[in-house]
């Protein structure tokens, strides 16, 4: 029987205090077989795999793990280059939307379900919380599983709030009986700002992210068109992102904040190294993301990471209310050599989700994940989550994500600048159609 014993508290914490050598980002092993494994670079977590991945190779005499990373804007374009190349990573970390594109291509493996200890696909499917595989699975073969299982929800600088008269936590016990609606959301905000005597913004109350990728925007736009009805694409599979709706929904929610001079990318850090650095380094007072990123600021900022407050999303209809939800999965690429000692490897590696949330801060979603102590204890603010998952709906599902993302992306950034929301939805729209052959 596979060991799935993890590391000792001390050796792992010799681990990640630097204790192995990494040669560019490797671990470093020997053996008869390798397994290449690509993720996305977020340190926490990627040191925290290297570290079962070392376990695994002792249990594993003659097999050796690679586990390099790149970041998050270099990751995808590195592996289609890869994959054109004919030499793709054993292991891809796959965000959620590009699953469509991946399987029409034939670049994904199906998952093998006896190295999960089961012996049908759906088995696999229900070794994991529901809909965390929704978009993974085609023709009933699954083939990826979630190593992240994500929602969004606020994050309040408790100190902030208490300099502005207002108490972080009781707001966030209210907005969970009835969610703030976005006036509501942004006239408190006018609270928490701080501005000079010019007028210029000091302290940032909200802002959505900027000058990242188009998944980044996906994800937190789509907390706001689900709650106007604005489809980007619509329920005959045909462009709608220029509708009425969707107009208003970025009117009302990212162009509001630019035209009152509260927010947008002029305000907030140029080329952020991490995505919520204004947040992080005392600048902001509120964000939106997901329950991975209090890890990173337990590690870079831990005045920030003793007093956020985690509370829901502002909603245009409290009654009706609409979030997000995606998974950054894991999958095999299909003609890997280690197909099935990659599978193997990744049961093991998400077979404790709650030490994985705890130190690694990712929700992977497995079954009976969100009863358990370590993750009760650790997930701060976990009624809220459970909230926002319950409410949540995937980004729209299309071949062509990639290309559709950017053109939203470069609309949103376009409109920005020229405060032509409906005209630069249009153009966006019109070159998807485009793409799309509509």
């Amino acid at each position: 029987m596979r060991s799935k014993v993890l590391l000792s508290a001390a050796v792992l914490a010799c681990l990640l205090a630097g204790g192995l050598a990494f040669a560019e980002g490797e671990v470093e092993g020997s053996g008869d077989k390798t397994i290449t494994f690509w993720h996305h670079t977020y340190t926490v977590a990627t040191d925290w795999m290297r570290a079962q991945a070392e376990e695994y190779m002792e249990d594993h005499p003659g097999l050796q793990i690679d586990i390099i990373e790149y970041p998050h804007g270099d990751y995808e374009v590195r592996l289609r280059a890869a994959i054109a190349a004919g030499d793709p990573p054993d292991i891809i970390n796959v965000l959620d939307y590009l699953f469509p594109e991946f399987h029409e291509k034939g670049w994904l493996a199906p998952v093998d379900p006896g190295a999960f200890g089961v012996s049908t696909q759906q088995d696999v499917v229900d070794l994991f919380v529901h809909p965390a595989l929704s978009g993974m699975v085609f023709d009933g073969q699954v083939y990826g599983v979630p190593a992240e299982f994500n929602t969004f929800v606020l994050f309040l600088n408790r100190e902030m709030f208490q300099e502005a008269g207002l108490d972080a936590s009781a707001l966030s016990a209210q907005w969970q009986e009835r969610a703030a609606t976005w006036d509501e959301f942004f006239d408190l905000l006018s609270s928490v700002e701080r501005r000079n005597a010019d007028g210029a913004i000091e302290r940032i109350g909200f802002n959505w992210v900027w000058g990242l990728d188009s998944f980044w925007y996906a994800q937190q736009f789509w907390n706001v068109t689900t709650q106007y009805g604005c489809d980007v694409i619509d329920s005959a599979n045909r462009v709608a992102i220029d509708s009425p709706a969707c107009v208003q929904a970025f009117e009302d929610t990212w162009n509001r904040l630019i035209t009152e001079g509260r927010g947008g990318p002029d305000i907030a850090t140029a080329s952020p190294v991490y995505a919520f650095q204004d947040f992080m380094e005392e600048r902001q007072a509120v964000v939106m993301g997901g329950p991975w990123a209090p890890a990173a600021w337990r590690e870079n900022s831990p005045d920030v990471f003793d007093n956020f407050v985690v509370a829901p999303i502002p909603q245009r209809d409290p009654d009706n209310p609409h979030t997000f939800i995606h998974t950054y999965a894991l999958a095999v690429s299909a003609g890997s050599d280690a197909e099935s000692e990659s599978w193997d490897f990744l049961d093991v590696l998400l077979s404790t989700p709650g030490e994985m949330y705890e130190v690694a801060g990712y929700i992977n979603g497995r079954s009976g994940m969100f009863q358990l102590p370590q993750v009760r204890n650790a997930l701060r603010g976990v009624e809220v989550y459970e909230q926002s998952y319950a409410t949540g709906s995937f980004v729209w599902r299309s071949p062509t994500w990639a290309q559709e993302g950017e053109l939203i992306k470069n609309a949103i950034e376009e409109f920005a600048e020229s405060g032509d929301v409906a005209g630069s939805l249009r153009k966006a729209a019109a070159e998807m159609r485009r793409l799309r052959g509509e």
